[in-house]
């Protein structure tokens, strides 16, 4: 599962992404302005023309990384909406665990997205506007929160609002920790079992 972009990136975007890259690899410290020009290969000022101080910067950043994940969170919620719950209480647990997982596989895909988010999560959680986007306060959290419990009934599962919410929040705790460990694989969660292992403690109706 992976949220791709309909059209070619235009240059904006294509800074963001540069910005994003230079995040990953040199840390928030290592962001300017200049770096950025350099690491899109565009002339010197091409990213102050755009944005023109650093939290202006950052907040390109910050709503591409939010724009690139709700292509995936869209994906996702299209794939749990057209799938037929399987029969059986154990194969439906199998079934949406590996639909979790594979979204979790498809934010890890993007490692430096990840890295991006987590950076500026930890260092602008409280700077406006950012954390708007960036906090589990975000429209895109909280339009997948308001979803799941909908969601999880159709798949046999008596899930409360804030069970809706504890299970995409267990997705992006494991989202991290795959992020933080991929060099380390003895380190990494299996992310189909937790999440099942969470799908059993729920309470259960007829679908």
């Amino acid at each position: 599962m992976q949220g791709n972009e309909t059209s070619p990136p235009n240059r904006p975007q294509l800074l963001a992404d540069a910005a994003i890259r230079v995040i990953a690899t040199s840390g928030l410290r290592g962001l300017t302005h200049r770096a950025v020009d350099r690491e899109a290969s565009f002339p010197q000022g091409s990213t102050s023309y755009y944005a023109n101080t650093r939290l202006a910067l950052l907040q390109m950043v910050a709503d591409r990384l939010a724009e690139r994940s709700l292509a995936d969170l869209n994906d996702y919620f299209a794939a749990l909406a057209a799938a037929e719950p399987a029969d059986d209480a154990e194969g439906r647990i199998e079934q949406l665990a590996g639909l979790v997982t594979d979204f979790v596989s498809a934010l890890v895909s993007r490692p430096d997205d990840m890295r991006a988010r987590y950076a500026l999560m930890l260092d602008y959680l409280a700077a406006d506007p950012l954390s708007g986007i960036l906090s589990s306060e975000s429209p895109l959290l909280a339009g997948a929160f308001a979803a799941a419990p909908d969601l999880l009934k159709r798949f046999g599962f008596l899930a409360t609002p804030q069970q809706g919410r504890d299970i995409m929040l267990l997705a992006d705790a494991m989202t991290f920790s795959r992020t933080v460990h991929a060099a380390s694989p003895h380190l990494q969660l299996d992310v189909n079992a937790v999440v099942a292992a969470y799908l059993r403690a729920l309470p259960r109706v007829s679908v």
